[in-house]
Protein backbone atom coordinates (compact mmCIF):
# COMPACT_ATOMS: atom_id res chain seq x y z
CA UNK A 1 0.00 0.00 0.00
CA UNK A 2 1.45 3.37 -1.00
CA UNK A 3 1.04 6.55 1.05
CA UNK A 4 -1.82 7.91 -1.04
CA UNK A 5 -3.78 4.70 -0.53
CA UNK A 6 -3.14 4.84 3.22
CA UNK A 7 -4.46 8.41 3.32
CA UNK A 8 -7.56 7.31 1.43
CA UNK A 9 -8.32 4.86 4.25
CA UNK A 10 -7.93 7.62 6.85
CA UNK A 11 -10.16 9.95 4.84
CA UNK A 12 -12.85 7.28 4.89
CA UNK A 13 -12.60 7.16 8.69
CA UNK A 14 -12.86 10.96 8.93
CA UNK A 15 -15.66 11.21 6.37
CA UNK A 16 -13.58 13.77 4.47
CA UNK A 17 -13.44 14.14 0.71
CA UNK A 18 -9.74 14.88 0.51
CA UNK A 19 -6.55 16.28 1.99
CA UNK A 20 -5.04 19.38 0.38
CA UNK A 21 -1.40 20.30 1.01
CA UNK A 22 -0.51 23.90 0.10
CA UNK A 23 3.25 24.43 -0.16
CA UNK A 24 5.61 27.20 -1.23
CA UNK A 25 9.40 27.37 -0.82
CA UNK A 26 9.42 24.07 1.09
CA UNK A 27 6.95 25.41 3.66
CA UNK A 28 5.25 22.04 4.31
CA UNK A 29 7.32 18.91 5.00
CA UNK A 30 4.28 16.76 4.19
CA UNK A 31 4.64 17.68 0.52
CA UNK A 32 8.03 16.01 0.27
CA UNK A 33 6.78 13.09 2.35
CA UNK A 34 3.94 12.45 -0.08
CA UNK A 35 5.63 13.34 -3.37
CA UNK A 36 9.05 11.81 -2.69
CA UNK A 37 10.80 14.92 -4.08
CA UNK A 38 11.22 18.54 -3.02
CA UNK A 39 9.11 20.88 -5.11
CA UNK A 40 10.38 24.35 -4.26
CA UNK A 41 7.91 26.53 -6.15
CA UNK A 42 4.29 26.99 -5.09
CA UNK A 43 2.28 23.80 -5.56
CA UNK A 44 -0.71 21.89 -4.20
CA UNK A 45 -1.11 18.17 -3.48
CA UNK A 46 -4.67 16.83 -3.28
CA UNK A 47 -5.18 13.29 -2.00
CA UNK A 48 -8.75 12.27 -2.80
CA UNK A 49 -10.89 9.78 -0.94
CA UNK A 50 -12.18 8.51 -4.30
CA UNK A 51 -8.65 8.03 -5.66
CA UNK A 52 -8.79 10.92 -8.14
CA UNK A 53 -5.59 12.49 -6.83
CA UNK A 54 -4.27 15.73 -8.27
CA UNK A 55 -1.08 17.76 -8.06
CA UNK A 56 -0.95 21.37 -9.23
CA UNK A 57 2.66 22.36 -9.89
CA UNK A 58 4.72 24.87 -11.83
CA UNK A 59 5.58 23.63 -15.31
CA UNK A 60 9.33 23.29 -14.67
CA UNK A 61 8.75 20.95 -11.70
CA UNK A 62 5.71 18.99 -12.90
CA UNK A 63 7.69 16.33 -14.88
CA UNK A 64 9.93 15.65 -11.87
CA UNK A 65 6.86 15.16 -9.65
CA UNK A 66 5.17 12.92 -12.20
CA UNK A 67 8.24 10.64 -12.39
CA UNK A 68 8.49 10.40 -8.61
CA UNK A 69 4.83 9.48 -8.19
CA UNK A 70 5.02 6.90 -10.95
CA UNK A 71 8.03 5.30 -9.28
CA UNK A 72 6.03 5.08 -6.03
CA UNK A 73 3.08 3.47 -7.81
CA UNK A 74 0.80 6.48 -7.33
CA UNK A 75 -1.78 7.28 -10.00
CA UNK A 76 -2.26 11.05 -9.82
CA UNK A 77 -3.02 13.74 -12.38
CA UNK A 78 -0.28 16.38 -12.41
CA UNK A 79 -1.54 19.71 -13.75
CA UNK A 80 1.13 22.24 -14.72
CA UNK A 81 0.74 26.03 -14.54
CA UNK A 82 2.93 28.77 -15.95
CA UNK A 83 1.56 31.81 -14.12
CA UNK A 84 0.01 32.56 -10.75
CA UNK A 85 -3.21 33.61 -12.49
CA UNK A 86 -3.82 30.02 -13.63
CA UNK A 87 -3.78 28.55 -10.13
CA UNK A 88 -7.20 29.78 -9.04
CA UNK A 89 -9.12 28.07 -11.83
CA UNK A 90 -7.17 24.83 -11.31
CA UNK A 91 -7.89 24.91 -7.59
CA UNK A 92 -11.61 25.55 -7.97
CA UNK A 93 -11.96 22.19 -9.72
CA UNK A 94 -10.20 20.52 -6.78
CA UNK A 95 -12.00 22.41 -4.01
CA UNK A 96 -15.55 21.80 -5.18
CA UNK A 97 -16.12 19.29 -2.33
CA UNK A 98 -18.07 19.44 0.96
CA UNK A 99 -15.24 18.57 3.40
CA UNK A 100 -11.48 18.98 2.88
CA UNK A 101 -8.62 18.65 5.35
CA UNK A 102 -5.91 21.35 5.49
CA UNK A 103 -2.67 21.48 7.44
CA UNK A 104 -3.56 23.66 10.39
CA UNK A 105 -3.30 22.81 14.08
CA UNK A 106 -6.21 23.32 16.44
CA UNK A 107 -4.77 22.73 19.93
CA UNK A 108 -1.30 24.18 19.71
CA UNK A 109 -1.06 25.28 23.36
CA UNK A 110 -2.60 22.19 24.95
CA UNK A 111 -0.91 19.14 26.47
CA UNK A 112 -1.92 17.13 23.40
CA UNK A 113 -1.09 19.88 20.92
CA UNK A 114 -1.49 19.64 17.17
CA UNK A 115 1.24 22.06 16.13
CA UNK A 116 2.79 19.30 14.02
CA UNK A 117 0.03 20.01 11.49
CA UNK A 118 0.51 23.79 11.41
CA UNK A 119 1.97 24.48 7.96
CA UNK A 120 -0.50 26.44 5.86
CA UNK A 121 -0.01 30.20 5.57
CA UNK A 122 -2.88 32.37 6.80
CA UNK A 123 -3.07 34.09 3.40
CA UNK A 124 -3.34 30.75 1.62
CA UNK A 125 -6.03 29.58 4.03
CA UNK A 126 -8.06 32.74 3.46
CA UNK A 127 -7.64 32.43 -0.30
CA UNK A 128 -8.91 28.85 -0.29
CA UNK A 129 -11.94 29.85 1.77
CA UNK A 130 -12.69 32.61 -0.74
CA UNK A 131 -12.35 30.22 -3.68
CA UNK A 132 -14.64 27.63 -2.09
CA UNK A 133 -16.90 29.30 0.50
CA UNK A 134 -19.21 26.28 0.82
CA UNK A 135 -16.43 23.84 1.67
CA UNK A 136 -15.89 22.84 5.30
CA UNK A 137 -12.15 22.94 5.95
CA UNK A 138 -11.03 20.70 8.82
CA UNK A 139 -7.65 20.14 10.45
CA UNK A 140 -5.49 17.45 8.85
CA UNK A 141 -3.86 16.67 12.21
CA UNK A 142 -5.56 13.23 12.49
CA UNK A 143 -4.37 12.32 8.99
CA UNK A 144 -0.77 13.34 9.64
CA UNK A 145 -0.69 11.57 13.00
CA UNK A 146 -2.06 8.28 11.69
CA UNK A 147 0.09 8.42 8.56
CA UNK A 148 3.43 9.21 10.16
CA UNK A 149 3.46 8.22 13.85
CA UNK A 150 3.73 4.45 13.32
CA UNK A 151 6.44 3.44 10.89
CA UNK A 152 6.26 0.91 8.05
CA UNK A 153 8.64 -2.04 7.74
CA UNK A 154 10.56 -0.28 4.95
CA UNK A 155 10.93 2.85 7.10
CA UNK A 156 12.24 0.78 10.01
CA UNK A 157 14.82 -0.76 7.69
CA UNK A 158 15.79 2.74 6.54
CA UNK A 159 16.23 3.66 10.21
CA UNK A 160 18.56 0.74 10.87
CA UNK A 161 20.65 1.63 7.83
CA UNK A 162 20.95 5.34 8.58
CA UNK A 163 21.78 4.68 12.23
CA UNK A 164 24.52 2.21 11.28
CA UNK A 165 26.14 4.83 9.07
CA UNK A 166 25.85 7.57 11.69
CA UNK A 167 27.45 5.35 14.33
CA UNK A 168 30.41 4.65 12.03
CA UNK A 169 30.96 8.39 11.62
CA UNK A 170 30.74 9.02 15.37
CA UNK A 171 33.09 6.13 16.13
CA UNK A 172 35.64 7.74 13.83
CA UNK A 173 35.58 11.11 15.63
CA UNK A 174 38.54 10.34 17.98
CA UNK A 175 40.69 9.57 14.94
CA UNK A 176 40.59 13.12 13.60
CA UNK A 177 39.41 15.57 16.27
CA UNK A 178 42.30 17.42 17.88
CA UNK A 179 42.62 19.99 20.62
CA UNK A 180 42.60 23.48 19.15
CA UNK A 181 39.95 22.71 16.57
CA UNK A 182 36.81 24.82 16.86
CA UNK A 183 33.38 23.36 17.49
CA UNK A 184 32.33 24.62 14.05
CA UNK A 185 35.20 22.74 12.39
CA UNK A 186 34.04 19.49 13.99
CA UNK A 187 30.45 20.15 12.93
CA UNK A 188 31.52 20.94 9.35
CA UNK A 189 33.53 17.73 9.05
CA UNK A 190 30.68 15.55 10.33
CA UNK A 191 28.11 17.20 8.08
CA UNK A 192 30.47 16.96 5.10
CA UNK A 193 30.46 13.19 5.59
CA UNK A 194 26.66 13.27 5.75
CA UNK A 195 26.32 15.21 2.52
CA UNK A 196 28.16 12.47 0.65
CA UNK A 197 25.45 10.01 1.70
CA UNK A 198 22.27 11.99 2.35
CA UNK A 199 21.95 15.19 4.33
CA UNK A 200 22.06 16.39 7.95
CA UNK A 201 18.80 15.63 9.73
CA UNK A 202 19.32 18.86 11.70
CA UNK A 203 22.17 21.20 12.53
CA UNK A 204 24.63 19.31 14.70
CA UNK A 205 25.21 20.46 18.27
CA UNK A 206 28.91 20.40 19.11
CA UNK A 207 29.50 21.63 22.66
CA UNK A 208 32.87 21.64 24.39
CA UNK A 209 33.64 22.43 28.02
CA UNK A 210 30.96 24.66 29.58
CA UNK A 211 29.07 24.78 26.26
CA UNK A 212 28.14 21.13 26.75
CA UNK A 213 25.94 22.21 29.68
CA UNK A 214 23.47 23.90 27.30
CA UNK A 215 21.27 21.13 25.80
CA UNK A 216 20.59 23.24 22.68
CA UNK A 217 23.98 24.93 22.45
CA UNK A 218 24.56 26.85 19.22
CA UNK A 219 27.82 25.43 17.86
CA UNK A 220 30.46 28.14 18.18
CA UNK A 221 34.07 29.07 17.43
CA UNK A 222 35.20 27.91 20.88
CA UNK A 223 38.36 25.83 20.63
CA UNK A 224 38.28 22.29 21.92
CA UNK A 225 40.44 21.63 24.97
CA UNK A 226 40.77 19.01 27.71
CA UNK A 227 37.42 17.99 29.17
CA UNK A 228 33.96 17.27 27.82
CA UNK A 229 32.98 17.23 24.15
CA UNK A 230 29.28 16.59 23.45
CA UNK A 231 28.06 15.87 19.91
CA UNK A 232 24.34 15.64 19.15
CA UNK A 233 23.85 14.88 15.47
CA UNK A 234 21.74 13.08 12.90
CA UNK A 235 21.76 11.96 9.29
CA UNK A 236 18.85 11.53 6.89
CA UNK A 237 18.93 8.92 4.14
CA UNK A 238 15.76 7.94 2.30
CA UNK A 239 12.72 8.05 4.62
CA UNK A 240 14.30 8.22 8.06
CA UNK A 241 16.56 10.33 10.27
CA UNK A 242 18.98 9.30 12.97
CA UNK A 243 19.41 11.38 16.13
CA UNK A 244 22.29 10.35 18.38
CA UNK A 245 24.22 12.07 21.14
CA UNK A 246 27.62 10.90 22.33
CA UNK A 247 29.69 12.58 25.00
CA UNK A 248 33.46 12.20 24.63
CA UNK A 249 36.32 13.09 26.96
CA UNK A 250 39.24 15.07 25.55
CA UNK A 251 42.39 13.96 27.33
CA UNK A 252 43.73 10.68 28.67
CA UNK A 253 42.11 10.63 32.11
CA UNK A 254 38.45 11.54 32.64
CA UNK A 255 37.66 13.12 35.99
CA UNK A 256 35.96 10.99 38.63
CA UNK A 257 32.84 13.19 38.76
CA UNK A 258 32.49 12.97 34.97
CA UNK A 259 32.76 9.17 35.06
CA UNK A 260 30.24 8.92 37.89
CA UNK A 261 27.68 10.97 35.93
CA UNK A 262 28.42 9.16 32.65
CA UNK A 263 27.94 5.72 34.19
CA UNK A 264 24.75 6.76 35.99
CA UNK A 265 23.25 8.08 32.74
CA UNK A 266 24.25 4.93 30.88
CA UNK A 267 22.50 2.75 33.46
CA UNK A 268 19.47 5.05 33.72
CA UNK A 269 19.05 4.84 29.94
CA UNK A 270 19.13 1.04 30.14
CA UNK A 271 16.44 1.13 32.85
CA UNK A 272 14.22 3.38 30.72
CA UNK A 273 14.59 1.05 27.72
CA UNK A 274 12.60 -1.61 29.60
CA UNK A 275 9.55 0.65 29.45
CA UNK A 276 9.77 1.62 25.76
CA UNK A 277 7.16 -1.02 24.89
CA UNK A 278 3.70 -1.11 23.37
CA UNK A 279 0.94 0.19 25.63
CA UNK A 280 3.22 1.98 28.08
CA UNK A 281 2.10 5.47 29.18
CA UNK A 282 4.49 8.00 27.66
CA UNK A 283 5.52 9.33 31.08
CA UNK A 284 6.63 5.99 32.55
CA UNK A 285 10.08 5.57 30.88
CA UNK A 286 11.00 9.08 32.03
CA UNK A 287 9.76 8.46 35.56
CA UNK A 288 11.81 5.27 35.85
CA UNK A 289 14.90 6.94 34.38
CA UNK A 290 14.74 9.82 36.84
CA UNK A 291 14.07 7.47 39.77
CA UNK A 292 17.30 5.65 38.98
CA UNK A 293 19.30 8.87 38.82
CA UNK A 294 17.63 10.09 42.02
CA UNK A 295 18.66 6.93 43.84
CA UNK A 296 22.20 6.90 42.50
CA UNK A 297 23.66 10.21 43.57
CA UNK A 298 21.82 12.82 41.48
CA UNK A 299 18.82 14.01 43.53
CA UNK A 300 18.40 17.52 42.11
CA UNK A 301 16.54 16.45 38.96
CA UNK A 302 14.76 19.76 38.32
CA UNK A 303 18.09 21.53 38.08
CA UNK A 304 20.34 18.90 36.51
CA UNK A 305 18.00 17.20 34.00
CA UNK A 306 15.98 20.00 32.43
CA UNK A 307 14.39 18.38 29.36
CA UNK A 308 12.21 15.43 28.42
CA UNK A 309 13.54 11.93 27.97
CA UNK A 310 12.58 11.35 24.36
CA UNK A 311 10.75 12.43 21.23
CA UNK A 312 9.35 10.74 18.15
CA UNK A 313 11.84 10.23 15.33
CA UNK A 314 11.21 9.59 11.65
CA UNK A 315 10.99 11.59 8.43
CA UNK A 316 11.90 14.56 10.62
CA UNK A 317 14.26 14.49 13.59
CA UNK A 318 11.37 15.66 15.78
CA UNK A 319 8.64 13.61 14.21
CA UNK A 320 4.97 12.88 14.88
CA UNK A 321 4.04 11.31 18.21
CA UNK A 322 3.59 12.17 21.88
CA UNK A 323 6.67 13.19 23.83
CA UNK A 324 8.20 10.94 26.46
CA UNK A 325 8.53 13.02 29.63
CA UNK A 326 7.51 12.92 33.28
CA UNK A 327 4.74 15.44 32.63
CA UNK A 328 3.38 13.74 29.50
CA UNK A 329 -0.39 13.17 29.77
CA UNK A 330 -1.39 9.87 31.39
CA UNK A 331 -3.61 9.05 28.40
CA UNK A 332 -0.82 9.05 25.80
CA UNK A 333 0.68 5.65 25.05
CA UNK A 334 3.51 4.16 23.03
CA UNK A 335 2.53 2.02 20.04
CA UNK A 336 4.42 -0.78 18.36
CA UNK A 337 6.70 0.39 15.53
CA UNK A 338 6.80 3.97 16.71
CA UNK A 339 10.40 5.23 16.78
CA UNK A 340 11.74 7.26 19.69
CA UNK A 341 14.87 8.68 21.21
CA UNK A 342 16.02 7.89 24.73
CA UNK A 343 18.29 10.75 25.81
CA UNK A 344 18.87 11.37 29.52
CA UNK A 345 21.26 14.16 30.45
CA UNK A 346 22.89 15.85 33.43
CA UNK A 347 24.09 19.44 33.18
CA UNK A 348 26.13 21.69 35.46
CA UNK A 349 25.92 25.26 34.21
CA UNK A 350 29.29 26.96 33.53
CA UNK A 351 31.02 23.61 34.03
CA UNK A 352 29.97 20.78 31.70
CA UNK A 353 27.13 18.48 30.75
CA UNK A 354 26.58 14.93 29.51
CA UNK A 355 23.84 13.51 27.30
CA UNK A 356 23.62 9.95 26.00
CA UNK A 357 21.04 9.42 23.24
CA UNK A 358 19.91 6.28 21.46
CA UNK A 359 17.26 5.59 18.81
CA UNK A 360 14.66 2.96 19.64
CA UNK A 361 11.86 1.03 17.93
CA UNK A 362 8.89 0.34 20.19
CA UNK A 363 8.16 -3.39 20.39
CA UNK A 364 5.43 -5.58 21.84
CA UNK A 365 7.36 -6.92 24.83
CA UNK A 366 10.74 -5.18 24.47
CA UNK A 367 12.17 -2.38 22.41
CA UNK A 368 14.78 -2.66 19.68
CA UNK A 369 17.70 -0.38 20.54
CA UNK A 370 18.96 0.50 17.07
CA UNK A 371 21.96 2.55 18.20
CA UNK A 372 24.39 2.43 21.12
CA UNK A 373 26.45 4.54 23.43
CA UNK A 374 29.75 3.17 24.66
CA UNK A 375 29.69 1.88 28.22
CA UNK A 376 32.92 3.79 28.83
CA UNK A 377 33.37 7.23 27.23
CA UNK A 378 35.53 7.40 24.13
CA UNK A 379 38.74 9.37 24.66
CA UNK A 380 40.13 11.98 22.27
CA UNK A 381 43.89 12.17 22.86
Amino acid sequence: MNKFERVQEILQELDADGWLISCKEDSDINSKYMLGVESHARHFVYVAKDGKHKVIAVSMEAPMIQRSLKKAGVDAEVKAFRSIEEIGSLLINVLNKPRIALNFGENNLSAQETAFADYIYVGDYNALRSLSPNTEFISAAPIIYKLRSVKSSSQLEDLRNVCKTTLEILDDVPNWVRKGMTEKTVKAKIEYEYMKLGRPAFEAIVGSGPNSADPHHNTSLRKIDDGVLLIDTGLQIEEMCSDITWTYWVGNKPSSDFLKAYHALYEAKEVANKYYVEGTPCNLPAIKCREYLQNNGFPDQDKLFNHGLGHALGFEAHDIGPRVAVNAPDNTFLQRNMVYTNEPGLYWQNKWGIRLEDDIIIGKDKCEVVTYNHKEPLLIL
